[in-house]
């Protein structure tokens, strides 16, 4: 017959049902046409009188076994080499379709001509020269073209014959195929609108939902067909719906009983519209329910649901029908709280919405909802809102959010509510003081909150308190200061440092309302305070520096004199601190200053002016300073004990023998118990006084010397009681206990051993040879 005849008419549309993929795997590819993937170095593809691989003289014929082999060769093309496969087994012709309508595409676009690769020379060159005779698509025709293959496969016929109508008569009179498509679809549309007048001329509903199934049957997307379904299974109450359709957002949620498993189409009424909407199932029913999501549902419109039954794809029993769904979302997460004689609703506003109105009702009353109170407009941004003037009672708030229709109306959703009960709240607390006390501590009072527990509380919250008047759920408040009391007789002071604001809150049950606050400055205590006395008359005193202190405050009282002096915590630690206190008893007090508070010092001599500095100065830092009790050390005065060795010659014998020990206290009276710049020590009596213990050890003078009381033989102990009864007391020495040589040394022991001095005699009497 010859190339001429080989050719025969060429298709303009490929009528696959897998067309849609095919292009996906050729553009992921980046391949012109499907044959560049079935050629290999060295062959050719011959494609007018069926798919052959050329090389040299030999021609292999591709069917589904060698595409599959080619796929199993080379897996990076094995997806599309496996469709490819599954297409031929299908229809042995439709390959050749597919690739003819591919590349005369390619040699019909604008501008130079595209050369498809890897085919026959001799037989490229023929469609090229026969391709100008055939009318070219549009990219709407292409598209119309294209998706033929696959309305047909689902049985679409009513948009096939609207596909065909977008190619036209002279396109489908072209093509052959399409040609006896068009005749064997007017001939099936036919029946269907016979179908569909035979439901209409109804009256029995049995019977016009046979009639709508079949036109169905016939063509799976007859809108008639579906609309007249939906319509004959529409439940009469929405409780009896089988479909449930509910908003989530601007999203649709449908979910139906699907008890044996089979697969369903779902599509969506718009009323207004005839052509119902076709809404993807989103998942095989799982279980015994089956379920969509709708996202193609525009605001303000009413809306109806149905789900089919499908048998290979085509409806086989009438729908399940939901009741109409206004498409107007409701505000989300609504949630009501009290407060003293107020209510405040809070929401989530659907992104998109016109304006919002808030409505407050009564919960008793004839309506509903009960009569309305209030209604507030909270506008287009609004998401909270607070009536007041309320009377303790139960409430219920609605929110109803406005949306703009396709059409321009406004439409309001159904409204979302919740319940809210105006509490009886404590009565507020007017006024919160703290005052200091002299002795170390501060006292809180304050008026109001007659019915109500005060509790005083300090907030951790970066952000600090809430403010004065808020109410809150008393599990929401801090734990109450424990040492802090209301309206006590005595006054607190902390275990630790203190410095920030106080709030007073009002608390009756489970409700509390915010007071007034106080702010208070109360420095840590002052611990470990010890003193010793050095030589030069100066006391050396060490303590543990109070936290966050920046400076702490000395007071010493001695002989009816008092003085004062303050310290940084930085000099401290560089220098320590030594007072010029003398031998005489004194009494010490140390405390921590706040940094709020002034240093003291003499009084300036215009009052008058001191006096507008101190208001500047507290109207400016309105903080309480409370002085805490200082820590007190009572120092005896500066005694002494000294001894000395009694010695005596015995015969001839030159070295001395010691045969007793004097021993001799000086030095001050000790203080009374009276506190630190409150009364004057009693210099009279006589101090506490440790006890001395003479202790001896055999041995050379070099190693021989006792290092602490147990370290050798005791001779002699004079109890603290002793030594005070007599500034004098001489003891005598044991006979015989040591021989020499020994070596002699007195200790101080006993709790009152760091207030006294000892002075010993020179080392070379106290070691006897």
């Amino acid at each position: 017959m010859g190339l001429p005849s080989a050719l025969g008419s060429l298709p303009l549309a490929p009528i696959a049902p897998e067309y849609a993929e095919l292009m996906g795997h050729q553009r992921a590819a980046g391949m012109l046409h499907f044959g560049e993937a079935l050629v290999g170095d060295g062959e050719t593809l011959s494609f007018l009188d069926g798919l052959f691989l050329c090389a040299g003289n030999r021609r292999h014929h591709l069917g589904a076994a060698r595409l599959r082999g080619l796929a199993d060769a080379n897996p990076s093309r094995g997806p599309l080499l496996r469709l490819l496969a599954d297409i031929q087994t299908r229809d042995a012709s439709a390959l050749r379709r597919v690739l003819l309508h591919q590349l005369i595409g390619l040699l019909q676009e604008s501008g130079a001509r595209r050369k498809a690769s890897g085919l026959e020379p001799a037989e490229a060159a023929l469609l090229e020269q026969a391709v100008p005779a055939l009318p070219v698509l549009d990219a709407r025709q292409r598209k119309a073209a294209e998706s033929l293959g696959g309305l047909l496969h689902r049985r679409r016929l009513r948009a096939t014959a609207r596909a065909l109508d977008t190619l036209g008569p002279a396109v489908v009179r072209t093509d052959p195929t399409l040609s006896r498509l068009a005749s064997r679809l007017a001939h099936r549309l036919a029946r269907c609108d016979r179908s569909l007048a035979a439901a209409r001329a109804t009256r029995d509903t049995e019977a016009a939902r046979t009639h709508y199934l079949d036109a169905l049957g016939v063509a799976a997307d007859d809108d008639t067909a579906t609309r007249g379904l939906i319509m004959l299974g529409r439940p009469r109450r929405t409780e009896d719906a089988p479909l449930t359709a509910r908003l989530s957002g601007d999203r649709v949620l449908l979910a139906w009983p699907a008890p044996d498993g089979r697969s369903w189409r779902a599509v969506r009424l718009t009323r207004g519209t005839d052509r119902p909407a076709v809404v993807p199932v989103i998942a095989a029913p799982a279980g015994d329910r089956g379920a969509a999501v709708d996202h193609g549902a525009r605001r303000g419109t009413l809306v109806r649901y149905a789900v089919f039954p499908l048998l290979d794809g085509v409806p086989d029993g009438p729908p399940l029908v939901s009741a109409p769904l206004l498409v107007a979302p409701d505000a989300e997460d609504l949630t009501v709280t009290d407060a003293p004689a107020r209510l405040t609703a809070r929401w989530t506003r659907p992104p998109g919405t016109a304006r919002v109105t808030v409505v407050l009702h009564a919960a008793d009353g004839p309506e509903p909802g009960g009569r309305v109170l209030a209604r507030h407009d909270a506008g287009a941004h609004g998401d909270t809102h607070t009536f007041t003037g309320l009377r303790p009672g139960s409430y219920l708030v609605r929110v109803v959010c406005h949306h703009s229709s396709p059409e321009g109306r406004e439409v309001e959703s159904e409204g979302a509510g919740a319940a809210g009960v105006v509490h009886a709240w404590p009565e507020a607390l007017t006024a919160l003081t703290a005052e200091p006390d002299p002795e170390g501590g501060v006292r809180f009072a304050g008026s109001g909150a007659a019915d109500a527990e005060v509790r005083l509380v300090a907030w951790t919250d970066p952000a600090g308190a809430p403010p004065e008047g808020t109410g809150l759920p008393t599990d929401a408040l801090p734990d109450p200061l424990p040492w802090a009391g209301y309206g006590t007789a005595h006054p607190v002071a902390p275990p630790a440092a203190f410095t920030g604001p106080i709030v007073a809150v009002a608390v009756r049950g489970e409700r509390a309302l915010v007071g007034p606050s106080v702010r208070v400055d109360i420095p840590a205590p002052v611990t470990g305070l010890r003193g010793l006395r050095e030589h030069d008359g100066h006391v050396r005193l060490v303590f543990d520096w109070p936290a966050d202190a920046g400076s702490v405050e000395v007071e010493w009282e001695q002989e009816g004199a008092r003085d004062r002096s303050r310290v940084s915590r930085s000099r401290y630690l560089r220098e320590g601190l030594r007072l010029p206190i003398g031998p005489a008893a004194v009494r010490i007090g140390v405390r921590a200053a706040s940094r709020h508070e002034r240093p003291a010092g003499p009084p300036r001599p215009d009052a008058a002016a001191a006096a507008h500095t101190a208001h500047a100065a507290e109207a400016a830092d309105p903080t309480v300073v409370v002085r805490r009790a200082p820590a007190v050390l009572d120092l005896p005065g500066d005694v002494v004990v000294s001894f000395r060795l009694v010695t005596r010659r015995r015969g001839l014998a030159r070295r001395a023998t010691p045969e007793a020990v004097e021993v001799t206290v000086t030095g001050a009276g000790t203080p009374g118990s009276s506190p630190a710049g409150a009364g004057t020590p009693d210099t009279a009596s006589r101090p506490d006084l440790p006890d001395l213990v003479l202790v001896g050890r055999a041995g050379d003078a070099a190693t021989a010397r006792p290092r602490h009381p147990e370290d050798g033989d005791v001779l002699v102990r004079l109890t603290g009681a002793e030594l005070a009864a007599s500034p004098r007391t001489v003891r005598e020495l044991p006979a015989g206990l040591l021989r020499p040589p020994y070596a002699l040394r007195a200790f101080l022991a006993g709790r009152h051993a760091g207030s006294v001095r000892l002075e010993e005699p020179a080392l070379s009497t106290l070691v006897v040879r």
